[in-house]
């Protein structure tokens, strides 16, 4: 199956080759309206022809060329007022950019046109007997029709709900370095998805015991009273888990993506914690939030800055050691690279002694661990456990087992 990024962009090619004149900026506003309009029959060729289609006398070639890739297309009658610019065909108008909207997956919609082409008949069969003031008790056809379009709907559903699952499963596969900034899209769309089911892990994880442990004492000597036998357990009271986390994420080079994803599937969950503070950093340290969906940094960190993470220590050692305590679990996210610069390897291992556990979270494949400028074999001695986190899907399971 031939990806619809590299259908969309032959599409495109063909038009060209037809004689319409579509500019670069053009294409990426064709891509970017497909994926807010979505992939069924009817939205996906008007996103198309807003974007693409500068001329009402081109509009032909559209349907022509969109039949051959997407399957049946309903030309569109040219208005009148807009006849007379049928000679700009050759010459072709001056390229206008479409409006900026946030970027979705691509998929096939080849499956679900025929199902809206039906619902759009019946739609159109009901206005035309209410037109014509259709009496209520002659209405057969539309009860007939009814049973048929619930169906309709249903397999509509179902097939969303297919696609957007294919949708997660594909980005949860993906690496992160090798994320573009529409999988990015992608995957932030999908976030809320994952935030839900990593609360419902979590929750079960974190979910608090009915009872504490099993106290032999006490046992023992309730066993007494009936000749020995261990009939009765006795068991400790429970004691309640109140855990601070602290997140500490860089966000330099194509590891900003599994950064930023961490950090909003951590804000998601944050109530299950008694606390959280989250930090991000490239070669300062700077605390982190989300307002509408973007992350806000206080204060803002140069993104063309080197790496240091031994100043990044250093600062959060110094400034923000209040923040560390026996109920702290700390979870940094990082690859490790420190451009060569001091690593303060025994920074760490000083906050590491005075949190409850430190779990190291690496995006970068293993196989580069300890090569060129990497400290994460220096780092890696003071943490409970350096976790692989190369994908979301192991992003999930990497927060899971640290929690």
């Amino acid at each position: 199956m031939i990806p619809m990024r590299e259908q969309l962009l032959r599409f495109v090619d063909e038009l060209r080759g037809g004689g319409v004149r579509i500019s670069v900026a053009e294409t990426i506003d064709a891509m970017r309206a497909v994926a807010a309009a979505g992939f069924e029959g009817g939205p996906l060729r008007e996103a198309l022809a807003a974007s693409l289609v500068k001329d009402e006398a081109d509009r032909p070639i559209f349907d022509r060329t969109y039949a051959q890739f997407f399957g049946r297309a309903h030309p569109a009658q040219p208005r009148r007022s807009d006849r007379r610019s049928g000679a700009r065909t050759a010459s072709g108008g001056p390229p206008q950019a479409g409006a900026g909207v946030a970027i979705r997956p691509l998929v096939e919609p080849e499956q679900s046109q025929p199902k809206l082409a039906s619902r759009s008949k019946l739609r159109r069969l009901a206005e035309a007997d209410q037109s014509r003031g259709t009496p209520r008790g002659d209405g057969d056809a539309e009860a007939k029709a009814a049973p048929g379009e619930k169906r309709s709907e249903s397999r509509d559903a179902e097939s969303v709900e297919a696609r957007r699952q294919a949708q997660l499963a594909a980005i949860e596969r993906a690496p992160f370095d090798h994320y573009s900034e529409l999988d990015y899209e992608t995957a932030h769309d999908l976030l809320a998805i994952l935030i839900r089911r990593f609360r419902v892990r979590l929750g079960r994880r974190l979910k608090p015991a009915r009872r504490g442990r099993i106290d032999f004492r006490r046992t023992i000597r309730a066993a007494t009273q009936r000749g020995g036998a261990l009939i009765d357990l006795r068991f400790r009271a429970r004691r309640p888990r109140h855990i601070e986390v602290l997140i500490l994420a860089d966000i330099s080079g194509s590891v900003r993506y599994a950064a930023t994803l961490m950090l909003e599937l951590v804000a998601g969950v944050r109530e299950s914690f008694q606390r959280v503070h989250s930090f991000v950093f490239i070669d300062h340290l700077a605390e982190a939030g989300f307002e509408e969906g973007h992350l806000v940094m206080t204060p803002a960190l140069d993104p063309y800055a080197r790496s240091d993470f031994g100043r990044v220590l250093e600062e959060l050692w110094e400034r923000r050691g209040e923040l560390l305590g026996p109920a702290t679990l700390m979870i940094i996210m990082g690859d490790g690279r420190n451009n060569r610069r001091p690593a303060r390897a025994d920074l760490l291992a000083d906050i590491a002694h005075r949190c409850r556990v430190v779990y190291w979270l690496n995006p970068e494949a293993a196989e580069r661990w300890g090569t060129g400028d990497s400290a994460i074999n220096q780092y890696a001695r003071h943490v409970a456990a350096l976790i692989p986190s190369r994908t979301l899907g192991e992003l999930e399971h990497a927060l899971i087992e640290a929690f």
